[in-house]
């Protein structure tokens, strides 16, 4: 009896080993077929009055992100974009060598975007290898840099877990960044800029950790640490490019805490402080210790929110506080005033008020109007370096359409000898997303 079931469990085992690599590849096309498109369309007018610059840049692009994703099968899956982005060419793209044209950060590109595998474990870790877009907290330190056509992303490993009941831990090791100016190579005419931090991209041997707590009601905690070893791309020759990537190598430690409150009803408030603290790292030639500090306060009453913030990035003289992987459109004005901090730091005094216009008085999603005015001085010296309004009104459609107006307007208050001039920034954009 005993050897008549071994036959027919081994006369199973034989019938059925063919079908396995059978059945794993109908998984894999199944997973192909349950996948979706990704289409990201946008078109923007850009125009820019510079002071020190000759004429005024106009530049008219559009991008258009296209790919695919796949759906899971055994908690893999696969993602691919690329970015086609068509420009006219009175502007200076960092690309075109037209100079006398303020910078518009937006070159005419073909090139991949993102190409990453994803795993999803059974333990509350999703790993992802490949060419990723990482967004760290809300981007102060890492980020993809969304605002610009073509988004920074990371050749990297990185892994986050939420195993732990209101916790979520993030670690990245990151091996290059893909920066927003796409994937040629500066020409001879942009050494200079290349040297700036305007090359395509960085070589990188950093770690980001990144943890968030919120067990506790209303109350957000984070912690981070950003080890940032960088150094110039394979093609850079120049002294001055392998210095000025190397001075992006930094060790930075912080933590931040947001609160919301309810103080009375129909009002809701929020408190915001952060510290972090950074030195030299690896490569960088230069030895010194800097803070950063954030301090914020908003309420919120009928869609109407009032802000009020402070922020302070500290200067030596020779080097500010570096924040070289952050979404730096997003902070420090608009006007990109600020995208490199300082050597003096940088201190920011703003306030913001903004009103969701209510959506069934639009017949719409969303309307978003906001206005924000900042003060700049330097840390080092406290020294007035100018003021800036920006403005903006931002249409959502739908889940997919939106339509936005935007204006900076950034004065430089005298401050001209000091190399920060007026410009002023109009933006009128549609987008799509699928």
């Amino acid at each position: 009896m005993h050897s008549k079931i071994y036959c027919l469990a081994l006369a199973s085992t034989v019938t059925l080993c063919p079908l396995a690599p059978a059945l794993a590849a109908s998984g894999i096309v199944n997973a192909i077929a349950a996948g979706r498109p990704v289409i990201d369309l946008r078109g923007r007018f850009e125009s820019a009055a510079d002071a020190s610059k000759t004429v005024d840049a106009n530049a008219l692009t559009l991008r258009a992100r296209l790919g695919y994703e796949t759906d899971s099968w055994n908690g893999l899956s696969l993602q691919a974009d690329f970015d086609q982005v068509w420009s006219n060419d009175a502007y200076n793209s960092t690309r075109n060598g037209k100079t006398d044209y303020p910078v518009v950060a937006d070159p005419s590109i073909t090139g991949l975007n993102r190409l990453q595998l994803t795993y999803a474990s059974d333990f509350g870790t999703r790993f992802v290898l490949g060419r990723q877009r990482l967004l760290i907290g809300n981007q102060r330190f890492v980020g993809n840099s969304g605002w610009r056509q073509h988004e920074q992303t990371f050749d990297a490993v990185s892994a986050v877990n939420t195993s732990v009941s209101s916790l979520k831990l993030t670690y990245a090791w990151l091996y290059r960044i893909n920066r927003i100016f796409g994937p040629d190579l500066p020409s001879p005419s942009t050494s200079t800029a290349a040297a700036a931090g305007q090359a395509s991209y960085l070589k990188s041997d950093s770690h980001i950790l990144d943890g968030v707590y919120t067990g506790v009601p209303r109350l957000r905690v984070e912690g981070y640490a950003f080890l940032l070893d960088l150094r110039a791309p394979g093609y850079a020759t120049l002294p001055a490019q392998v210095t000025a990537a190397s001075r992006l190598s930094t060790r930075t430690y912080g933590g931040r805490a947001d609160y919301s409150f309810a103080p009375t009803d129909g009002v809701t408030g929020k408190v915001t402080g952060e510290f972090a603290h950074q030195d030299n790292y690896a490569g960088n030639p230069l030895s010194f210790g800097l803070n950063y500090w954030l301090g914020e306060g908003s309420a919120t009453w009928k869609g109407v929110t009032g802000l009020a913030g402070y922020e302070i990035l500290e200067g030596n003289g020779a080097i500010g506080f570096a924040t070289p992987l952050a979404t730096l459109h997003a902070f420090n004005g608009w006007a990109d005033m600020f995208l490199t901090t300082p050597a003096n730091g940088l201190k920011n005094f703003y306030l913001r008020a903004s009103y969701n216009v209510p959506a069934d008085f639009i017949g719409a999603k969303t309307l978003v109007i906001n206005a924000t005015w900042h003060d700049f001085k330097t840390d080092n010296l406290n020294t007035g370096i100018g003021t800036e309004w920006d403005t903006s009104a931002e249409l959502t459609v739908d889940s997919n359409l939106s339509f936005l107006l935007k204006y900076a307007d950034y004065n430089g208050a005298g401050a001209a000898v000091r190399g920060f001039v007026d410009k002023s920034v109009f933006w009128l954009q549609t987008a799509y997303k699928y």
